[in-house]
């Protein structure tokens, strides 16, 4: 049609009649509006809502996935900053000729080396110890000494999982070793 603003229904995604009315008595809000919404193809609510139900779901399985291995991260990562504290405590021992304490406060779940700066033990994991020293209710350690020796002693840092990683501490040469044991 010459001068008149046909706009096509296809380029909308719906078929067959124009989005503006052919003649003046023809509204866009009387029976042509009612065409459009009867004959344009699109969701249903109940499909939107089955698609809203899958993503949930698998966001979930997406999540649970995740947060498990930043769980284990988190393990690993307290595992290492544990045996690290216990070379520095070593080492502290060796450079200052001093004895340097390394202390396991049990009953509020943390760590220090030589008692200035404590560090949390993450809940998920469990500190027992055998040959460890006794140092005050409730506060375990083992002493280095500055001839290199300790006071010696077995700590077993047991994770959520169920795997142990055994921390031995040698007597005579204050050696650390570690190992993982699977449970």
């Amino acid at each position: 049609m010459p001068g008149s603003r046909h706009i096509d229904r296809l380029a909308h995604g719906c078929k067959g009649v124009s989005l503006v009315p052919n003649n003046e008595a023809d509204t866009f809000f009387g029976r042509q509006a009612r065409d459009i919404l009867h004959s344009c193809t699109g969701f249903t609510l109940l499909e939107l809502m089955v698609v809203l139900v899958l993503v949930g779901l698998l966001s979930s399985l997406v999540f649970v996935s995740i947060s498990g291995g930043i769980f284990r991260s988190e393990e690993r990562r307290f595992v290492k900053d544990f045996n690290n504290g216990l070379f520095r405590a070593r080492n502290a021992s060796l450079g200052r000729g001093d004895t340097v304490p390394f202390l396991i406060d049990g009953e509020n779940r943390r760590f220090s080396i030589g008692g200035t700066r404590w560090y949390d033990i993450p809940e998920s994991v469990r500190v027992e110890g055998e040959g460890v020293t006794r140092m005050d209710k409730g506060i375990y350690g083992i002493l280095f000494f500055p001839d290199g020796s300790s006071s010696g002693g077995e700590l077993d840092l047991k994770l959520e999982g169920g795997d142990t990683a055994r921390i031995y501490v040698d007597k005579l040469l204050g050696i650390i070793r570690i190992s993982h044991v699977a449970s």
